[in-house]
């Protein structure tokens, strides 16, 4: 009897250690979460006699592996060899990177026990992923960029199947209203990279701005890549300071490559027929009046003047996406087709007079007759499928286009609901350029609040929406207008962490997101962000307020805060807020002139963030 005491006793020990470790979001931090991880005992240590074993005559897993090698080197100093698998090496203390057929493009099987590390895919991009892992199991130092010196190079044991549940987890920057350094651009991509985000939308042509050499046409970048002034915040004023830039096709060629090597596709977005104003500018013949005098605009906002559809204009284009075949390998080539007003449509006599050459009942359908002619050009001279902003739907469907639905998800269904593909980037949950903390002190933004627990709990496939028809959904994307981001610091500032949440929703099915365990994980996460030296919001560890703007007082309050497991006291007579404070624990009743301060405490005591007040 005391024996079989004893082994349950063992037994139960076991099994609590095991949850132990499942539950240590330190321990198994990676974002975004796997679809399955199974926690066990011991880690594996990188040493100097680790070796990097790979299939013969691989080049791109060869590829990989160097990088890995000399990510260690950097950090830790330790020079890991790579080598084929066939060849003669002990049997323990190895990294095995290996093929098996039958899994999905972008899925990986990883094995951590304490003699060896194996990532098992189908493809070099599976193996990819499965060392993206392993980096996040690694300590956070793993992203630095100087040696550690004493630093314990160790991997916690599991098993992990993994494969994403959507094809399309992008992230969008917008560099036509402030140009943005090619080195900033890089550094997106490898963070996109970390998180196994796959598509880069590199939004290039604006009103504001050209941003990409065209050979053929040096007037592009010549004038209509610097604007004489910039709107002072959100009035009219402008502030004097021409702003410009752009990039070269050298330039692009290694951003394009940079990509390529951490399994990132380029999508470029040419704007057309409308936010041409930069390109017209540049081009006065693209326009339906090319007597009048343009300027590269000075002011946020939609403009009237557009590409007038003539056979110059079709001409234009069509060399211009020419010379972007041999830049960008994409798949896929993002036309915009948003925010096109009429107007000069309506008022040319040239467009009038084609619309009746093609029996033509509006300049909607003028429009659809646009994009499907770019879209034709695009499938037959460069094998590229079109993406477009969802009112490319407005003047009727161009078939096998890609919708990107940012106006909500009504646009993204009536896609679907016609066989199209569509990838959601709907605004309210998806728009980077959206505030994260208080409107009221936090520097000017866009004007809506968009914290991290609501892009988390975002899903790109409604509840109604048919089985069958779910497959017409791509994926998600995350969306970053620069009309108030003026540098790369505040780049990193409104896309992190938030990014790193929709890596999550993008990857994961909607019943294996858990924002509690995710919350958890960014406690590591964090720690990477801060190797990798990205500049992101520190609002997860301050009180946030959610209440309705526009409701009347006496108005209700919420209050939350990120940080897992903080508890929030606040107080209403103007002091600071300590541990015997009231305890938050439902929404409060504010009246005009009150003023609210909270703190985040943890059960230990320790302060979390900093003090955040609120005068109504």
């Amino acid at each position: 009897m005391k024996m079989i005491k004893k082994i349950i006793s063992c037994l139960l020990a076991l099994i609590l250690s095991v949850v132990a470790l499942a539950n240590d979001p330190i321990r198994y931090g990676i974002i975004p979460k796997p679809k399955s991880l199974k926690p066990m005992a011991g880690e594996f240590r990188i040493n100097r006699h680790t070796v990097i074993l790979i299939p013969e005559e691989d080049k791109l897993i060869e590829e990989i592996a160097a990088d890995f090698a000399d990510r260690v080197k950097r950090c830790s100093g330790m020079d890991l060899r790579v080598s084929p698998s066939t060849s003669p090496v002990a049997v323990h203390n190895n990294i095995v990177l290996t093929l098996r057929e039958g899994m999905g493009d972008e899925a990986y099987h990883l094995s951590v026990t304490r003699e060896q590390i194996t990532i098992t895919a189908s493809t070099p991009h599976g193996i990819y992923y499965g060392v993206q892992s392993v980096y996040q199991l690694l300590p956070p130092q793993i992203y630095g960029e100087t040696a550690v010196k004493g630093l314990k190079w160790a991997v916690p044991c599991c098993e992990i199947e993994d494969a994403p549940r959507f094809p399309y987890r992008g992230l969008m920057l917008d560099v036509g209203r402030y140009f943005m350094p090619k080195e900033l651009v890089m550094k997106l991509i490898d963070v996109m990279s970390m998180h196994k985000q796959n598509f880069f939308h590199w939004h290039l042509t604006e009103d504001q701005g050209w941003r990409i050499e065209i050979k053929k046409y040096p007037r592009l970048t010549e004038i209509g890549s610097v604007r004489r002034e910039s709107p002072i915040g959100n009035t009219k004023e402008g502030d004097n300071t021409p702003h410009g830039g752009f990039y070269t096709q050298e330039e692009v060629k290694e951003v394009v490559e940079y990509a390529r090597k951490r399994y990132v596709t380029v999508v470029p977005e040419i704007e057309l027929p409308g936010h041409a104003t930069a390109a017209i500018a540049a081009y006065p013949e693209l326009s339906c009046f090319p007597e009048r005098t343009y300027e590269v605009a000075t002011t946020w906002g939609v403009k009237k003047d557009i590409f007038c559809p003539t056979a110059a204009t079709f001409r234009f284009l069509e060399e211009v996406f020419s010379e972007l075949f041999d830049l960008f390998p994409s798949p896929y080539y993002h036309i915009g087709g948003d925010e096109c007003p009429r107007d000069r449509w309506e008022e040319s006599a040239c467009c009038q007079d084609l619309m009746k050459v093609l029996g033509l009942e509006s300049e909607d359908q003028l429009q659809t007759f646009f994009v499907q002619r770019m879209a034709k050009f695009l499938k037959e001279k460069g094998g590229k499928t079109v993406i477009g902003w969802d009112e490319i739907l407005d003047g009727g469907a161009v078939p096998e286009t890609v919708v990107m639905s940012y106006r909500g998800h009504a646009p993204a269904m009536r896609a679907v609901h016609q066989n199209m593909r569509t990838i959601l980037t709907p605004n309210r949950w998806s728009y980077l350029d959206y505030y994260q903390e208080d409107p009221d002190t936090e520097e000017l933004s866009m004007i809506l609040f968009l914290p991290l627990e609501k892009v988390y709990h975002y899903y790109p496939i409604p509840d109604t929406l048919a089985k069958e028809k779910h497959p017409y959904v791509m994926g998600q994307q995350g969306s970053l207008w620069t009309e108030y981001i003026q540098t790369p610091r505040r780049v990193e500032y409104m896309a992190f962490p938030r990014a790193v949440a929709m890596s999550e929703v993008a990857w994961c099915a909607k019943e294996e997101k858990d924002w509690n365990w995710f919350r958890a994980r960014m406690l590591k996460e964090f720690e990477r962000l801060d190797s990798k030296k990205i500049n992101y919001s520190k609002a997860f560890y301050n009180v946030l307020f959610h209440f309705d703007r526009k409701a009347d007082f006496p108005k209700k309050v919420g209050l939350s805060i990120d940080y897992p497991e903080a508890r929030i006291h606040y107080t209403l007579d103007g002091k600071e807020p300590t541990r015997r404070s009231p305890l938050y624990s439902d929404s409060l009743t504010v009246n005009r002139g009150n003023v609210i301060r909270t703190q985040g405490f943890l059960k230990d005591g320790r302060k979390v963030g900093k003090m955040i007040e609120k005068k109504f």
